[in-house]
């Protein structure tokens, strides 16, 4: 009992230290653009650097009230998102070929719990990256 006992101390006093390699660091959230509906953000921290011209990357938008309105009108979810704030997405990007698709999206609350998440991986095709999207903003600050 008392080894047991021992051993969970330890554990917390040594777990703070590796704690934030095991789970990642906080996002390093940088606004690339941002319009009446809505703030965008790219997490800088998150892009590892290409690998075979391919990246993982996660972007945020952030909602204004009139934008959290419109995104309800699309999302359609009978209250469920009633306190949607903002909304991740993770995409993957391929350098060489400008193009992305969506791997997942989860919707937030102000307090960061999570409202709804849509693994789409296996549903989404390769689309090139519009020129005129955010997404593009993206891409040049990921696959540099």
């Amino acid at each position: 009992m008392r080894s047991t006992t021992f051993a969970c101390l330890a554990f917390l006093l040594v777990a703070p230290g590796w704690a934030p390699a095991a789970w990642g660091e906080d996002p390093k959230w940088v606004l690339i653009d941002e319009n009446q509906g809505s703030s965008y953000f790219y997490d800088a921290g998150e892009a590892k650097p290409p690998k075979a011209g391919l990246v993982k990357v996660t972007t945020r938008v952030v909602y204004t009230d009139e934008g959290k309105r419109e995104a309800l009108k699309i999302l359609a979810t009978d209250g469920k998102l009633a306190n949607l704030y903002e909304t991740r997405y993770h995409h993957e990007i391929d350098c060489d070929e400008m193009e992305s698709r969506l791997l997942d999206v989860t919707h937030l609350d102000r307090q960061g719990g999570t409202l709804r998440y849509t693994g789409v991986s296996q549903l989404t095709d390769w689309e090139p990256v519009d020129p005129q999207a955010r997404m593009s903003l993206v891409a040049a600050l990921a696959c540099r």
